[in-house]
């Protein structure tokens, strides 16, 4: 039970935070690459990288606590 407490309560929002944070970091590099934008662009270019910065975290996130989720060991039959 503590190990599904530590993974739920703490592992899964330290990871879609760091997850985040990087993913708006490399988009924040990426953004003064792109041509100019009007000023409704960029706040739609930004809102849309926010949330799909915001998905990216919590998803990967998942993935990476569900991997350490711990699983209860397979009992062998004995076949008669």
């Amino acid at each position: 039970m503590f190990p599904k407490v530590i993974i739920a309560v703490v592992a899964f929002p330290l990871f879609a935070h760091v997850l985040f944070s990087v993913t708006r970091l490399l988009v924040g590099l990426l953004q003064p690459s792109l041509p100019p934008l009007t000023e409704t662009a960029s706040e739609v270019f930004r809102r849309g990288s926010m949330g799909a910065a915001v998905l990216i975290g919590v998803l990967g996130s998942f993935k990476i606590c569900r991997r350490l989720w711990p699983t209860p060991a397979i009992k062998k039959t004995i076949e008669s």
